[in-house]
């Protein structure tokens, strides 16, 4: 009977990744090239990574890319090379966790795409090259607040909101920047227990990281148009309502495909109308005020 050699799997790959990992080295693309490739992806970055070439010749040397399936080779081998740097993060134990299971989740086909020259590739590569930390149904990235943001204030609100951020808050950089996570982890928005751990998440992770001013977003689940009809999302403005940050108003009109329009026929015709604009509004959390509040709140541990 003949013996039939199984495909190799580098690292923890599926074997379904690890066949196109192959075809890959075939071309002469290394784990190095990847890795490289990976960390110097950003979200600013205008021209298309390599990925997307490699994807391209793949496909013409006959090698079946399905889906994602090269993207998932890319994130996994800058994953597994970030591995040995989780423990040493300033961060919550239980965002390292989260980090692992992230990491996991990459090895494998799924049915959440990670597709080069989409947002979820970038944010599944910044996750990978420890750029971007999730906490639960939200992530940060370690940032700054633009000054072009109060150039699209109000101009009555400016004075007001550029004497809370140097004041109050300490300064417009380094700060945690919040973004809402992508599926699945998401789904759990509506959970307020688990917006107020991942809040806690972060705010113990200031406490490592004391050069840290606290945490600031800019969103459209920020404008309290947008809560009029969303009571589900109230407890992501919980910190700046009513934990000691605060909300400080419009940096410019959200674009239809920010998310305020998704799950939500009512408003997409309102939208369409021309009888509703939601804004990107900027919210801001002191790092004092909400290491304040998460010593409160040990039950979110």
């Amino acid at each position: 009977m003949r013996t039939v050699t199984p495909t190799p799997v580098p690292g923890d790959l599926s074997p379904e990744l690890a066949s196109v990992a192959a075809a890959l080295e075939k071309l002469g693309k290394t784990r190095a090239d990847c890795i490289r490739a990976a960390q110097a992806i950003t979200y600013a970055t205008p021209d298309p990574p390599p990925i997307a070439q490699w994807k391209s010749d793949l496909l013409a040397a006959g090698c079946n890319v399905r889906n994602d399936w090269l993207e998932r080779v890319v994130v996994s081998y800058a994953a597994q090379d970030s591995l040995p740097r989780i423990d040493a993060l300033h961060v919550h134990p239980a965002v390292k966790l989260l980090i692992r299971k992230e990491f996991k989740s990459f090895t494998s086909p799924s049915k959440q795409l990670i597709l080069v020259g989409t947002d979820a590739f970038v944010t599944a590569i910044y996750v990978a090259t420890l750029r971007r930390f999730p906490a639960g149904p939200i992530d940060w990235v370690v940032s700054g607040l633009p000054r072009s943001y109060f150039a699209k204030m109000p101009t009555t609100r400016v004075p007001g909101a550029l004497w809370y951020a140097l004041v109050h808050f300490g300064g417009l950089k380094p700060a945690f920047y919040v973004h809402l996570a992508y599926p699945p982890r998401n789904r759990s928005l509506v959970i307020e227990k688990e917006v107020r751990r991942a809040y806690y998440r972060m705010a113990r992770s200031l406490i490592l990281q004391p050069e840290m001013k606290g945490i600031m977003c800019s969103a459209w689940f920020h404008d309290p148009a947008a809560l009029k009809d969303a009571p589900h999302l109230a407890a992501l403005n919980e910190p700046y309502l009513q934990h000691g940050g605060r909300i400080l108003g419009s940096v410019g009109e959200a674009r239809e495909d920010s998310g305020f329009l998704k799950f939500n026929p009512e408003r997409r015709k309102l939208y369409e109308e021309g009888k509703l604009r939601i804004h990107l509004t900027l919210a801001m959390w002191p790092r004092a005020a909400a290491i304040r509040w998460s010593e409160q709140h040990p039950d979110l541990d």
